[in-house]
């Protein structure tokens, strides 16, 4: 079924002609997480996958090639019979460490936080000089609404 879906996404993503290019790329070199499996104790309203795209354009290994950064994009639907859909491009870069879906419950929304690392584990390892910057983002998010933040414990639609 997931397969199916899968395959039912790349053929609705491919038929856009302006597409934009990190979420082509997207689709074709990076990987796919569904958020609804973690915390399993929280009651997921949606259905959202986070896509991971790799960004080549900067080079902050030392003395060979790798990954820094990585661009990532929300896919949002409801469970309806029709259901709603969209895709949002999450608008901080780099690596994210951990992902939290926080329990709110509201009909067709999900706030889920993300800590992101400026470079990636494999960066970091690779080049010293390298300082890491970590933060906490916060996305709150609809079918037809998107709000990215800085995360503190007291955010509130």
């Amino acid at each position: 079924m997931k397969i199916m879906t899968l395959i039912c996404m790349v053929f609705i993503f491919s038929s856009c002609s302006n597409l934009e290019k990190s979420l082509e790329k997207a689709i074709a070199y990076g990987s796919i997480q569904e958020l609804n499996n973690i915390n399993p104790k929280v009651e997921k309203n949606l259905l959202v996958r986070l896509y991971e795209s790799p960004i080549y354009s900067e080079n902050c290994f030392k003395e060979t090639h790798g990954i820094c950064h990585y661009r990532y994009f929300l896919s949002v639907s409801t469970f309806d019979e029709y259901p709603e859909v969209n895709i949002y491009n999450i608008k901080q870069v780099g690596e994210i460490s951990e992902i939290k879906w926080l329990n709110k419950q509201s009909s067709d929304y999900a706030e889920i936080k993300f800590t992101f690392n400026k470079y990636t584990k494999a960066a970091l390892n690779n080049n010293s000089s390298l300082k890491n910057k970590i933060e906490d983002i916060l996305v709150k998010l609809t079918p037809i609404k998107y709000i990215e933040e800085k995360y503190s414990a007291n955010n509130t639609l």
